[in-house]
């Protein structure tokens, strides 16, 4: 009863609750009407309806008495051991506060040592892990779906999160930073300023910069219109900076719309798009951090993630300078049975994943292996799925598909270590 200010409330809840429960069992019993003896009749009540129709004062089923007293006694033993008469607790001593940080405590238990593995990982390698994932799309069902979707394609105003075009940046550092603090996005009004002609001067340059149907002549005359008014915050060239959250203009992406009258309309009235933080939605307890850790994770792997720029490396003169080597092949083992990529593999698979992010011509070649033990079948099928779990750690960590080799499963030979025949080899062609 805290969220009473004055002490009146409680004692006026607590009487009329009393006098309530009290008063429906005097009411009852004085009009329970005795049982009858074997054949005496019962007494006609003192009224006639439509000239000939009486009533008996028969007595109430004695089950139905047996069930609302019982409701009345329920009621009573419920007042003494839990909350409900004013401020008094219940000799119990329970409250939903109580239950939920009991729970909370509880779920801390059960969840911190699975968190506390994927915190010791980047977020490269916990985008690949499926586990991580399972996690991650839970989270983002709870927290993000409502405005990006439960494919997390978005709509209009909400920006898709499976391609390649970011607002803010699509690192991991950036999405992490856009989750824990969310983002306001605004656009000034320009209708005043650029009048209608203006407007739509200004609508067909920023459509032919992205190479769409517009008015030539129309677009020639929005070109000094956007270096004065739009370059500032969308770049003299259209391409954005995420700095600031300003879209790219040259590409085909389209948060609001990209026929002339909606880019007309965005002109004249202006955009606010706010996402909210979620540094407070997700609570306040041990496991938030890693619980922003998956999320990102989650949006980092959905598609769209690009890996970090490297730090340029300090300048060396030409005859110093030599190309990288190119590493070996790197080989990832999994448990027996298992398609799913350990943390071991998943760091052993970086080197490529370095070397591939600094190289973007070279190509990557995927190799599965089985033994000749068991179905044959069974066996590639296995392969090939263990296979797809390190394309898809490539594709998660910037790596498309089309620099991706998949080779057919392969059959190892001898009677080496076991383990080399639950490998799958990543090789720089």
């Amino acid at each position: 009863m805290s969220d009473f200010t004055s002490g009146f409330w409680p004692i006026y809840i607590s009487v009329i609750t009393a006098v309530s429960i009290i008063g429906t069992w005097v009411f009852i019993k004085s009009h329970t009407t005795r049982k009858l003896q074997p054949g005496e009749k019962p007494e006609l009540i003192g009224h006639t309806w439509d000239g000939d129709l009486q009533d008996f004062d028969n007595p109430l089923p004695r089950w139905w008495l047996g069930l609302f007293y019982g409701t009345l006694i329920f009621a009573a033993v419920y007042l003494v051991l839990w909350p409900g008469m004013g401020n008094f607790a219940g000799v119990l001593g329970w409250t939903s506060l109580q239950e939920y940080e009991d729970e909370v405590k509880a779920a801390e238990a059960k969840f911190q040592p699975v968190y506390a593995g994927f915190m010791k990982q980047d977020i490269a390698t916990v985008a690949a892990n499926p586990e991580a994932r399972a996690i991650g799309k839970n989270l983002f069902l709870t927290y993000c779906s409502q405005c990006h979707g439960s494919d997390a394609a978005g709509a209009k105003g909400f920006p898709n999160l499976t391609d390649h075009d970011w607002l803010y940046g699509g690192d991991p550092a950036t999405i992490q930073a856009t989750i824990t603090d969310g983002r306001a996005g605004v656009m000034p009004a320009l209708g005043e300023a650029l009048g209608p002609q203006g407007m739509k001067e200004v609508a067909n340059y920023v459509l032919s910069l992205s190479g769409r149907t517009h008015d030539a002549a129309l677009a020639s005359a929005g070109n000094a219109k956007f270096a004065e008014n739009c370059a500032a915050c969308h770049m003299p060239d259209g391409t954005g900076m995420q700095a600031m959250g300003a879209p790219n203009l040259t590409d085909k992406q389209w948060l609001y719309g990209g026929s002339e009258a909606a880019i007309i309309e965005s002109i004249a009235k202006g955009r606010n798009g706010v996402m909210p933080g979620m540094a407070q939605t997700l609570g306040t307890t041990s496991n938030k951090e890693a619980k922003l850790h998956l999320l990102t994770a989650y949006v980092y792997g959905l598609g769209g993630g690009v890996a970090k720029a490297a730090e340029p490396a300090p300048a060396v003169p030409a005859a110093e300078a030599a190309a990288p080597a190119s590493p070996q092949a790197a080989k990832m083992y999994f448990d027996s049975g298992k398609a799913e990529m350990s943390a071991e593999a998943s760091a052993a698979l970086q080197t490529i994943i370095d070397f591939a992010t600094a190289n973007p011509a070279a190509r990557i070649a995927i190799s599965g292996f089985h033994d000749e033990t068991g179905s044959a079948a069974a066996n590639a099928e296995l392969a090939k799925n263990r296979a797809k779990a390190v394309r898809d750690a490539l594709m998660a960590a910037g790596i498309v598909e089309d620099r991706i080799d998949m080779r057919k499963p392969e059959v190892t030979t001898g009677q080496g270590d076991p383990a080399e025949a639950r490998r799958v080899e990543a090789s720089i062609i």
